[in-house]
């Protein structure tokens, strides 16, 4: 193809692009894509908080604000320890290219050591010649190695121990290598002081006996924590112990790690232990409140320890009218103490207490105990007592359970979860004790509200708004005027005021204060249904006057069937401004079993917003959606209300 040919084709191309380029319906389609664009970017912005709380209230609480974030709710596997409600978390860890789940059941502090046998060369050199030391993995272990420059080369080298006249006794990374091991550091600090020489210079250092017999060791460091892991299946032999019945039996080997090993009181053998934590005793409140009594101490003989469920107690003997009852001491009083009888604690339990942080006080014949309400057990939510004493318990396996144990590094571990919809928040927080009442009464008391709020508002702008649209009278204007004007008063202005009044009609603590007034009127709702009135034909309601209907008439069959958009209108505002509303009821109620919504969630979130944070966005999520649902039922009324009230009248 010749230079002439290539040319005229290359020019034809230039021309259809330029074409396409300039032309409108290019132009137009580019416009289209990039506002679809902004307005994705603008809803995505917009949405994004309330997606956030959707997705937060799907997820167990310790996965809403994880670093990094979890974006799915997912589920963390686990297994149950022995017959306790404790639950250990499943990781998965590589083994030899396979993946496996484990449990954590202990911890092992490692340390780099040198053979003093196998290093031969050390040097002195000034501390200031050297880098800073940076740890770094030469094999398998982890040195501080520094860079030390002397005569235009740079070596690696690791300081072993400071010499004199401000130097540093060195050695070569190349050197260290055949000489460096990883040991455990309890097995260094067990070995006996040392006092190796090498190259003259002399080092402290410790003796370890191993199996080639006695070596003397230097320790350099730097210290890492390996964690042992082992199978799940080692947690169903679990114990739950005191701690004061343990004691140290020295390391011994289990699978391929050591562990620290120890004797129970009253137990065969040696045990593992995987947790130690305080626990607490606890009882359903409803139990408690059903068998619980108080007993005078000088009725209360035969005191000793007895077990309920594998917990320990304080138990005695009531005596009252010739007959005998074994009991539990669940509040111990000076004088008198709160029991129960023992055939009755049948959800006695101990309970970690650490979930337990928020417990509120009360009392029973001025003995005071503590309750914790939205205590989470086996997926429900229940209000339990606190008795008894906090102790330290341990969970124990018997050493010969454990076959298969090993050390990993902890950033070799990652979380054994798959992706799982969790809706325990929202029962949960359906079921939490708030202020002596739970949530669904507040949503009861703002569905209430709605109802008599959007009636009167209703009912009362509908018939001002007529009066001010259609019928004569002197001075209407300026009345009008007027009541336009109210709507230039802040609320908290006028709340003063208003507080008083109903104050003094013996209203506060009460729902009237909070819908009464919506039956005299709303200036902003009575101008919209003013404005949509006007935009009625006359003739109709002169029609509706020649067949002998009254005012009252027009208004129900002729007025308010052609203004169902503006009516519409109305009742989405009303329900927006009643179920958001915060200030009037938090000032005129101070009962909880009367609070809305918005009350109840502050309430809520003052009483459990540190701890469970999963039920307060459950709780949030729950209060926005009878909104939400409002609006998309009722969006075309509400549209077409605004646009008819502002574009017309």
């Amino acid at each position: 193809m010749d230079v002439a040919k290539q040319s005229t084709i290359r020019g034809r191309a230039a021309d259809r692009w330029h074409i396409m380029r300039t032309s409108k319906r290019w132009q137009s389609g580019i416009r289209h894509a990039a506002s679809y664009v902004i307005l994705a970017l603008g809803a995505a912005f917009m949405l994004f908080p309330m997606l956030w709380m959707i997705s937060a209230s799907l997820k167990p609480g310790w996965q809403i604000f994880t670093d990094p974030p979890i974006w799915i709710p997912q589920h963390w596997e686990e297994v149950r320890v022995g017959s306790t409600n404790r639950m250990l978390n499943l990781w998965r860890v590589e083994i030899e290219g396979q993946t496996e789940k484990v449990i954590e059941i202990g911890l092992r502090r490692y340390t780099t050591v040198i053979d003093a046998a196998l290093l031969q060369n050390v040097i002195a050199v000034p501390a200031g010649e050297l880098g800073e030391a940076i740890p770094t993995t030469v094999g398998d272990l982890t040195m501080n190695v520094r860079d030390w420059t002397t005569n235009g080369a740079t070596r690696q080298v690791v300081a072993l121990a400071r010499g004199d006249n401000d130097t540093l006794v060195v050695a070569d990374v190349v050197d260290l290598q055949t000489a460096a091991l990883r040991m455990p550091l309890d097995e260094v600090n067990a070995g006996g002081r040392a006092s190796p020489e090498i190259g003259g210079v002399e080092f402290r250092g410790r003796e370890i006996e191993t199996a080639d017999g006695v070596r003397q060791i230097i320790p350099i460091g730097p210290e890492s924590q390996l964690t042992v892991v082992g199978s799940p299946e080692i947690a169903a032999a679990a114990l739950l112990v005191p701690v004061e019945q343990l004691d140290e039996a020295g390391f011994a080997p289990v699978g391929q790690t050591e562990l620290p090993q120890f004797t129970v009181e009253g137990q065969d053998g040696e045990f593992i232990v995987l947790v130690q934590e305080s626990w607490q005793p606890v009882i359903d409140e409803a139990e408690f409140d059903a068998y619980a009594f108080i007993a005078p101490r000088t009725q209360l003989t035969d005191e000793q320890t007895v077990i309920v469920n594998d917990v320990a107690m304080q138990g005695a003997t009531y005596t009252a009218d010739t007959t005998t009852t074994p009991v539990i001491v669940l509040v111990s009083g000076t004088q008198a103490s709160i029991v129960i009888p023992v055939s009755q604690a049948a959800s006695l339990r101990a309970a970690q207490l650490g979930g337990l942080t928020s417990a509120r006080g009360d009392q029973l014949n001025r003995i005071p105990f503590r309750v914790q309400d939205g205590f989470s057990d086996d997926g429900a939510a229940r209000s339990v007592a606190l008795v008894g004493n906090p102790r330290d318990l341990a969970l124990i396996v018997p050493t010969a359970s454990v076959s298969e144990a090993f050390d990993v590094n902890p950033t070799a571990l990652s979380r054994a979860m798959y992706p799982q919809l969790d809706f325990d928040g929202y029962v949960e927080a359906l079921q939490t004790k708030v202020g002596e009442t739970y949530f669904p009464t507040f949503f009861r008391n703002s569905f209430v509200l709605v109802v008599l709020n959007t009636i009167g508002h209703v009912l009362s702008c509908v018939v001002v708004a007529y009066a001010f649209a259609r019928l004569r009278a002197p001075g209407k204007s300026f009345f009008f005027v007027l009541l336009l004007g109210t709507m230039m008063l802040p609320y908290p202005v006028t709340l003063v005021p208003v507080y008083e009044i109903f104050r003094d009609l013996g209203m506060v603590n009460t729902l009237w204060p909070l819908f009464l007034r919506s039956f005299f009127g709303n200036a902003f709702l009575i101008f919209m249904l003013r404005q949509f009135f006007t935009t009625i034909p006359r003739e109709l309601e002169d029609a509706a006057r020649i067949d002998g209907a009254s005012t009252l008439q027009i208004i129900a069959r002729v007025i308010v069937p052609l203004s169902k958009p503006a009516i519409a209108t109305v009742i989405i505002f009303t329900f927006w401004w009643t179920w958001n509303s915060f200030l009037e009821p938090f000032i005129f109620l101070s009962s909880p079993d009367l609070f809305p919504v918005s009350v109840g969630l502050n309430f809520f979130n003052d009483q459990y917003g540190t701890i469970f944070y999963d039920r307060l966005i459950a709780a949030s999520v729950m209060s926005m959606v009878p909104m939400i649902v409002l609006f998309f039922f009722a969006q075309r009324y509400f549209i077409e209300g605004i646009q008819l009230t502002g574009l017309k009248g």
